[in-house]
């Protein structure tokens, strides 16, 4: 008897799975998920069972024995580990370890005390998980998701709406507590889980749990046995949740489906989302997609008619204005300019503002006026971010530090200035505009962690004033409306060199204007670009028809897989010779490259590119798979194989 066993080593060490030849004495007892331990190079390794073997004319060595510590892994999570291997061009083991929690804390996990499933005490978040505030009615138009559950319970419903989707997921818990199914709710951060967590204890008796990779391993383990056994009915948590080993499963909703922290940026680089419709096909569940702002990918199934929509308007959605920077140029430090003052000044200092900054930091680098040199960091090559209230230089790539200079390293020059807009000029120019009015500002530097995010807006709610933040304004618990939303710097993010710029673009600034209650105002240099003039008109449906049909014109996703291939060497000679054999050795897609990544050089390691739109489903995976199982790469240089990339940078 022979069985293949997927070990935690990656795809380049050779196989998928290794064939090992069975004892007689096992055979009784080895089955598809079974953890044994294997003899694996000089000593032995743990692996999982995965399918029978192929007999083959080369020596087999036998398995040494079960492994007693971890519990045997369902056969529904073997099969999805191995479409993951074909899916994203690595291991099996490397699919099945991402699965699981450490091995090594496994034995400890046998004597601790198990997680009790009831959602954490209350500790003054908001009713609502996002926004503090409650969701509307059920006559708000949402009440088709349960109706589309009842008549199919593996529909796929793509559920379009700000707070009142929390209506939507009301309807699948009464649907899921009138049967048997179990379910995953997927959210983007730990603080959302726990506070979705709260929000399904009040509406619903089933037992929940959280599961995240925050939760200390001997407690992962715990938890995974207690899900397993059938002890738990729903699941709420990020990424890794998706991989729950519920039975059952009837049912996995994805909240913030568009969130780019469902993409894994380890190996095996999965993304959660696209792992949740697999195994929702599987096991035919249903599927449901929440979000605000859509991905392409959801809004493609909705067109093409293989998902349904339930799309619930906001009310009375805020005007959008469009304002033109260029017009403000003769104004002296018009980083906030007289239409978003103006609607500032109408709300404060009664009411609450928010602007949106792209970039935290004072600057986005320091330039000589006198000869053009700019301060860079050494290891990335990127311009060092100025901090002006610290007079510091700082790479947020690698995190390097240093003082900023008083003369130019080049020329020697004084004329020293800051180019380009962050949070902390955007807060100077506010509090001169603003001298007795409370200006918080929300970002990496001010507030590392969430308890301090949450901090700040509850400050903000209390006091009002003017909040200005980064993108963390739309992440975490606890947001606060506000009168008048303002966005700064949004250009920047339009002109990224990545494909995904202006689907990014148009739901970060959807996403904030479901914060303004009256108006919201984005100062931009191009105020006739497609994408803000579809934010303007409040044509989301035209935007995403223009957006896929630039996709499909040029072949990018959803409609062709793509497949960034990144060499990173401590000599660009090296990245630019293995990233040149690589790119014409692929097979089965459109090469592009090999280049320079736009981000060319990241902590001493020089970075090449090739870009694959592969044509026929697996054809330039499978290419993929066998170069890299095969072909060698010089010591020090590393090849990372990234499917479904969600930014090119």
């Amino acid at each position: 008897m022979l069985v293949d066993v997927a070990v935690n080593a990656p795809l380049r060490a050779g196989d998928r799975a290794f064939t090992f030849a069975v004892p007689e004495a096992l055979q009784d007892r080895v089955t598809v998920g079974l953890p044994v331990r294997v003899p694996f190079g000089r000593g032995h390794t743990t692996g999982f069972v995965v399918a029978p073997g192929t007999r083959t004319d080369r020596p087999l060595r036998p398995i040494a024995g079960v492994d007693e510590r971890l519990p045997p892994l369902p056969a529904d999570l073997v099969a999805l580990a191995l479409w993951m291997a074909d899916y994203y061009v690595c291991s099996v083991g490397e699919a099945i370890w991402a699965m699981l929690p450490p091995p090594a804390a496994a034995a400890r996990a046998r004597a601790a005390a198990e997680p009790l499933g009831t959602p954490p005490a209350a500790d003054g978040m908001p009713a609502a998980p996002e926004t503090g505030r409650e969701p509307p009615g059920h006559g708000d138009g949402t009440a088709p998701v349960g109706a589309h559950l009842r008549r199919d319970p593996a529909a796929r419903i793509a559920l379009i709406a700000d707070g009142a989707r929390f209506r939507g997921y009301e309807e699948a818990l009464r649907w899921l507590g009138d049967g048997d199914r179990n379910a995953i709710f997927l959210v983007p951060e730990v603080s959302q889980a726990e506070a979705l967590t709260r929000w399904i204890a009040r509406r619903s008796a089933l037992a929940t749990v959280v599961m995240h990779g925050e939760l200390p391993d001997a407690e992962r383990w715990a938890l995974w046995r207690r899900i397993s056994s059938g002890g738990v009915r729903i699941v709420v948590g990020t990424r890794l949740a998706v991989f729950a080993p519920l039975p059952r499963l009837g049912l996995i909703v994805i909240d913030h489906e568009e969130d780019a922290s469902y993409k894994e940026e380890r190996a095996p680089r999965y993304h959660a989302r696209r792992v949740a419709e697999e195994r929702a096909a599987r096991s035919r569940a249903a599927l449901l997609w929440g979000t605000p702002a859509p991905s392409a990918e959801v809004m493609r199934e909705v067109l093409e008619h293989r998902a349904l929509a339930v799309v619930v308007p906001q009310g009375r959605p805020p005007a959008v204005v469009l304002s033109s920077a260029r017009s403000e140029r003769g104004r002296p430090a018009s980083l906030i300019g007289p239409r978003l003052e103006e609607g500032l000044r109408r709300v404060l200092p009664r009411g609450r503002a928010i602007l949106f900054v792209p970039r935290r930091g004072f600057a986005d680098f320091l330039l000589c006026r006198e000869c053009g040199w700019v301060p860079r960091c050494p290891r990335c090559g990127v311009a060092l971010t100025y901090y002006a209230g610290q007079r510091r230089l700082r790479c947020h790539l690698c995190g390097r530090e240093e003082g900023a200079p008083q003369l130019c390293a080049h020329c020697g020059g004084t004329q020293l200035r800051p180019r380009g807009v962050g949070t902390e000029r955007v807060e100077r120019a506010a509090r001169r505009l603003f001298p007795s009015l409370p200006v918080y500002r929300l970002d990496a530097a001010a507030a590392p962690a969430e308890p301090q995010r949450q901090r700040i807006w509850r400050r903000f709610g209390r006091a009002g004033g003017l909040l200005i933040g980064t993108q963390l304004l739309l992440r975490g618990v606890g947001q606060i409306d506000a009168a008048v939303v303002g966005a700064i710097g949004a250009d920047s993010l339009l002109h990224l060199p990545d494909f995904r710029s202006a689907e990014r673009t148009f739901q970060i600034l959807r996403r904030l204007a479901l914060l303004a209650r009256e108006e919201m105002i984005v100062q931009t240099f191009d105020p006739s670009h497609p994408v803000l003039q579809a934010l303007a008109a409040q044509d989301a449906a035209g935007f995403y028809r223009q957006e896929l049909d630039l996709r499909r014109q040029f072949h990018y996703p959803p409609y062709r897989t793509l497949i960034n291939l990144v060499i990173s060497s401590p000599t660009p000679e090296e990245a630019r010779e293995v990233s040149g054999q690589f790119a014409a050795a692929i097979g089965g897609g459109d090469v592009l490259g090999p280049s320079p990544a736009p981000l060319a050089r990241v902590r001493g390691r020089y970075r090449f590119q090739v870009l694959v739109k592969e044509r026929d489903e697996l054809a330039a995976r499978r290419s993929l798979t066998d170069l890299v199982r095969s072909r060698p790469v010089p010591r020090g240089t590393k090849v990372v194989v990234d499917v479904d990339p969600v930014e090119l940078l």
